[in-house]
């Protein structure tokens, strides 16, 4: 139960995160300025990945 809350959490952040680095490519999409979001390379998304498994690593070595 405490995992799947720290996923939630994790994965709000990544969200919050993402759309705060894009604010202004999305208010172009909503403007029709341009067609659509650039998206995240598989380079990034390994990145982004890595660094969620590290930080579950110090969460878990927290507890003991």
């Amino acid at each position: 139960m405490v995992g799947g809350f720290i996923g939630l959490l994790v994965g709000l952040l990544a969200a919050f995160l993402f759309l705060r680095a894009n604010e202004s490519k999305i208010a172009a999409v909503e403007a029709g300025e341009a067609e659509s979001l650039g998206k995240i390379s598989p380079a990034e998304g390994i990145a982004v990945g890595m660094s969620i498994v590290g930080l579950l690593k110090q969460i878990v070595s927290l507890g003991g």
